[in-house]
């Protein structure tokens, strides 16, 4: 499909210009250098219809609806009606798009415990509290028995 209408414009581009070497007439060469040369002089390029739009942003034609509504793509209004508008967007604009929305995250190298605040979690409080020999279950139950025992005598 894309090929036929490279054809077409390549044909349409011959039948309105001189060709390069008049004496010699059009050959295949000259017509793929003239075409080339045409399709870089053009000064306006080519609008993307919204299904283009939307398979070049791999979303969907809602999504680029409500980009539009959002003000975050412009569009070209290419028809006349105004309830149903045909919208078509500049490859630039996509482009444009395409760069201020793209974003690179890193991987932070941080540790596992990062706090942002000064208190302690309730976890951080129980393992402190375990693996401190002062506070352990064990010598506060060796130092209550060692109290019970003076009590005793």
């Amino acid at each position: 499909m894309v090929d036929s209408k490279i054809q077409q414009a390549a044909l349409t581009y011959v039948s309105t210009t001189q060709p390069l070497d008049p004496d010699q007439g059009w050959r295949r060469e000259d017509v793929q250098l003239a075409f080339m040369a045409g399709m870089e002089s053009l000064a306006i390029p080519r609008l993307l219809s919204l299904p283009e739009v939307a398979r070049t942003l791999n979303v969907s034609a809602s999504t680029i609806h409500d980009l539009v509504r959002h003000g975050e793509l412009a569009f070209v209004h290419a028809g006349r009606g105004t309830e149903r508008r045909h919208l078509t967007f500049s490859q630039d604009e996509v482009a444009s798009f395409i760069k201020r929305h793209t974003q690179r995250d890193y991987a932070v190298s941080a540790p596992k415990t990062m706090r942002y605040g000064t208190r302690k979690r309730a976890h951080e409080l129980a393992v402190e509290r375990a693996t401190s020999d002062q506070g352990s279950f064990m010598a506060q139950y060796e130092a209550r028995r060692a109290a019970a025992k003076v009590k005793k005598k």
